[in-house]
């Protein structure tokens, strides 16, 4: 298979997975009760179960309280204070939030950088908002692995992101929905790996997604401005209430109502709520991957044909500016069509877990009004 132009991946040239290191050395001014989360700031002190659920392991994993019950009460208290994590240099998954003392990937081109979550393995996950204390023990183990054996291989020998990408899409992958691809080509980058970390990986095709995510939130807030964009993107995301974007040289967020994302529900999962549309994700899409990418992942277009619209095919080149290859908001007004998002269907209710996989339009007035917020 071939990308739309065969050069989907060419844009994310030059960035490279650097480094892995704990969250607090590229922050250090964030203290131990700082959390970041995807998507725009909460409006209310209210949030989602699944990003409580994420936040209680995140705390536990700081080490400042020993219990589940003492994490709630911290944040039932209005002492954990969350903040939206691309305001900061890092983009996450779904309802995970990354504290202090997580360990991130460290992703650009050497002048400027993104972060984003290391991230533990296959579902159960703290990214799908389970509240399951498995989900701690295996990112501990992740973390210890990433700190001990990834981090020394890549400050020898970087991965090339756009080599990752561009596999992945030639195998079938859109590098959202799909990265099972994106993670082997990511494996085979990685000399010196033990056995039993890169069984560990292997068994963890969701493992990438975090690269790719902070490679698309790199090329959305530092890569080259083009003269057909006028009103780009450069971050975008849902916190599972609110869904939001920002525009080049805007600090505030333009938002609307987070919509649950259509899509397929896996078996005996029938019944459970939907979150609203949640993730930092989104800026895979907003790059041309993902939505934008759904000719490169048939299978996804089969499970998703009665559900997406008809246009989906040439839907990108509507609202990708034609040099930059990002969203602009200028093309989604003028052509009133909006960039289609592949995300997880994560439960609303304090279960959590991830229910399905789907994907999310989100409403034209969310671009109308970040453009009006540009031009007052």
């Amino acid at each position: 298979m071939e990308s739309l132009d065969g050069s989907l991946h060419k844009k994310f040239a030059g960035i490279f997975l650097k480094r892995v290191c704990l969250l607090r050395e590229v922050l250090p001014n964030l203290d131990g009760l700082t959390v970041l989360h995807a998507g725009p700031p909460f409006v209310t002190s209210d949030v989602p179960a699944a990003v409580r659920n994420a936040t209680v392991h995140a705390l536990l994993f700081e080490g400042g309280v020993t219990t589940p019950d003492q994490a709630v009460n911290l944040i039932d208290s209005g002492k954990v204070n969350f903040q939206p994590a691309q305001d900061w240099g890092v983009v996450t998954p779904l309802a995970q939030v990354v504290s202090p003392s997580m360990p991130v990937f460290v992703i650009g081109d050497g002048a400027s950088q993104m972060c984003a979550p290391i991230v533990e393995g296959a579902p159960i996950g703290i990214r799908f908002g389970s509240p399951e204390p498995e989900c701690l023990e295996s990112l501990r183990c992740h973390a210890d692995f990433a700190v001990r054996e990834l981090g020394p291989l890549l400050q020898k020998s970087p991965v090339k992101v756009a080599a990752v990408i561009k596999t992945a899409l030639e195998e079938g992958n859109d590098c959202h929905s799909l990265t099972d691809q994106a993670n082997s080509a990511f494996l085979g980058q990685l000399e010196g790996l033990s056995n039993e970390y890169r069984t560990l990986l292997e068994n963890s095709p969701g493992f990438v997604l975090p690269i790719l995510m902070a490679a698309a939130g790199w090329l959305l807030q530092f890569g080259p401005r083009a003269p057909d964009c006028s009103g780009r993107v450069v971050a975008a995301g849902g916190n599972g209430l609110q869904f939001g974007i920002r525009l080049s040289g805007q600090t505030e967020w333009s938002t609307i109502l987070a919509q649950p994302p259509e899509g397929t529900l896996f078996p005996n999962q029938e019944g459970r709520p939907v979150l609203g549309s949640i993730g930092d994700s989104a800026v895979i899409d907003f790059c041309g991957l993902g939505g934008q990418a759904l000719s490169q992942a048939p299978s996804l277009v089969s499970d998703w044909e009665v559900l997406l619209p008809k246009d989906w095919s040439t839907r990108p080149g509507s609202v990708l500016g034609p040099s930059s290859g990002v969203v602009c908001a200028q093309r989604v007004t003028e052509r009133q069509l909006v960039p289609i998002v592949n995300l997880a269907l994560v439960s609303a209710d304090a279960r959590g877990g991830i229910l399905g996989k789907g994907f999310y339009q989100p409403d034209l007035s969310l671009f109308k009004a970040a453009q009006a917020r540009g031009a007052l």
